[in-house]
């Protein structure tokens, strides 16, 4: 069985601050797009989701499920460069578990390498620390700090379909093995409705799966992105994993830009 200081990896990585430029919202989840608050632009979110688990492989009989509640913030400190901070709130129910705190706290930064004149190809290095300040025992946090760094590759499509290929590195953060590294690569595609409303769906393969018979585990969903003005914007996910012991998610977070 896992051991539950791996239980809300998946839920966490997940928890990221949504990015703002010219009031247009940082829609993607598994990768970064060239969106950014701008030179002393600064960005509060809050992000909020549900996962379900599988209970054979969680080694319980009653339903395994957690949530986590994360206002954040996001600040340029040139146009280019922004550094972000998110502190989770987690609740985790797994059998005769049940407990509810403060999880580990991310922060991290996002840097706009490359851009093309027409703003259509962007190259984004981004590093995050994860400190442990959830409650190991509770199945809250890792119990051990980690660190993520990754890059982002994107480009735009007829003005309206939008790509972006991540690949990031995590120190100990395989949902699989006690104190392992963990890979993940992930596709982004981003659909301009109009100019408020945009559809996307999103894929992340991982290196950690907890089935001895896959290589890899897969995580994906669907979401909506829509602008409210040019100074709120609101966005949801539903999403399923394999190979994973998540089966089901639901996440969502709004942002509020100045």
């Amino acid at each position: 069985m896992m051991s539950l200081r791996k239980l809300l990896l998946a839920a966490l990585a997940l928890c990221v601050t949504a990015g703002m430029a010219s009031a247009d919202p940082m829609r993607t989840v598994f990768t970064k797009e060239n969106k950014f608050p701008g030179a002393m632009g600064t960005e509060l979110s809050l992000a909020g989701g549900g996962y379900s688990y599988d209970e054979e492989l969680m080694g319980v009989e009653d339903d395994a499920s957690s949530y986590f509640v994360a206002p954040g913030v996001r600040f340029g400190l040139t146009d280019r460069l922004t550094v972000l901070a998110s502190v989770p709130f987690v609740g985790v129910s797994i059998g005769d578990l049940d407990e509810s705190g403060l999880g580990d706290i991310e922060l991290g930064t996002e840097f706009l390498f490359f851009e093309d004149i027409f703003e259509y190809a962007w190259i984004i290095p981004h590093a995050t620390a994860i400190l442990a300040t959830g409650d190991e025992d509770k199945g809250l946090g890792n119990g051990e700090g980690q660190g993520r760094f990754g890059i982002s590759i994107g480009t735009t499509v007829n003005d309206v379909v939008h790509f972006a290929l991540d690949g990031s590195y995590t120190m100990n953060g395989s949902e699989a093995e006690e104190d392992e590294d963990l890979a993940t690569g992930a596709l982004s595609i981003v659909w301009d409705l109009d100019d408020r409303a945009s559809v996307l769906g999103e894929v992340q393969v991982r290196d950690d799966a907890v089935d001895p018979e896959d290589d890899f585990a897969m995580r994906g969903h669907v979401g909506l992105a829509y602008k409210v003005n040019k100074n709120v914007s609101v966005m949801g996910y539903v999403g399923g994993a394999s190979s994973m012991y998540e089966e089901t998610y639901g996440m969502g977070r709004a942002v509020f830009a100045f």
